[in-house]
């Protein structure tokens, strides 16, 4: 704690920068920084190359697209990456290096329920989603793949352009199983009628009688903390899902590496019928 302390009183940095700086190897808020820095000036080109050849702005340069793919292959697939290797991804971004055959070695060793062939399937979306996000998917993305254009959207959205996603092969419940989650949801709603987010942790939390751990994971698939919701359509009941997708985690803003401006979240609403 001495060292600490003296490291905050006689760095120039900010906070987070002087912690990271003790804590963890290397310098990953300078190179993150410089990482930034170098995204920007790519989308810069982009930017004024296309103004200047009247094309659509958001249209990706040869570079662009070629950093956005080091980006997709050198960032983990299976779950989150952690705080502490921000610093060897963003490495192995500059240095272009393809991590995904040994996130598939990874999930192997932690999924030992999942079939070689359903791993695949599981890192597909999650890759799928990644690409999503860095404006690189297919161009009849919404209607092809493990992720397609959802026909609900949030009562709550107030962009009439927003687009959802929702799984292609949406979960199935069985009567019980649906009447026990669906009860748990309705326990966590608010005063307001609304249903707070990150509420996804009763999945794990609720000692169910008829939810495995088997349907606990198909139903949280790809996402992290998102937010379930219940209510009824027709007098039919349903679940809802939600969420907005991130590349990182959003703690990594305070270590100096926010990447989110960059991409285009997946925003995911789909509901599941009774």
């Amino acid at each position: 704690m001495i060292r600490l302390k003296k490291l905050l009183e006689h760095s120039n940095y900010g906070f987070w920068d002087k912690v990271i700086d003790l804590f963890l190897p290397g310098t990953p808020v300078k190179d993150g920084r410089d990482l930034l820095s170098k995204f920007d000036a790519i989308i810069k080109r982009r930017i004024d190359y296309n103004k200047k050849n009247n094309l659509p702005i958001d249209t990706l340069t040869p570079e662009e697209k070629t950093f956005r793919e080091k980006i997709l292959k050198a960032t983990p697939n299976y779950n989150y990456p952690r705080i502490s290797s921000l610093s060897k991804i963003i490495q192995n971004i500059n240095q272009g290096k393809n991590i995904q055959p040994q996130e598939f070695q990874k999930a192997k060793k932690y999924r030992t329920d999942l079939s070689d062939q359903e791993l695949k399937t599981m890192l597909g979306s999650r890759d799928e989603l990644k690409r999503m996000w860095l404006g690189i998917d297919e161009p009849d993305g919404e209607n092809k793949g493990f992720w397609v254009k959802s026909e609900f959207k949030p009562k709550v959205s107030t962009n009439p352009n927003a687009v959802y996603y929702k799984p292609k092969n949406i979960p199935k419940l069985t009567p019980q199983q649906f009447d026990e989650l669906y009860n748990a949801i309705m326990d966590t709603k608010l005063p307001n009628g609304k249903f707070p987010g990150g509420n996804s942790s009763i999945l794990f939390d609720n000692k169910f009688k008829f939810i495995d751990t088997s349907i606990r994971n198909k139903i949280r698939g790809d996402l992290g903390h998102f937010k379930f919701g219940a209510g009824k359509e027709n007098e039919k009941k349903f679940i809802s899902i939600y969420d907005e997708w991130d590349l990182m985690p959003p703690s990594a803003q305070k270590f100096g590496v926010n990447v989110q401006k960059y991409g285009k979240t997946p925003l995911i609403y789909y509901r599941i019928f009774k």
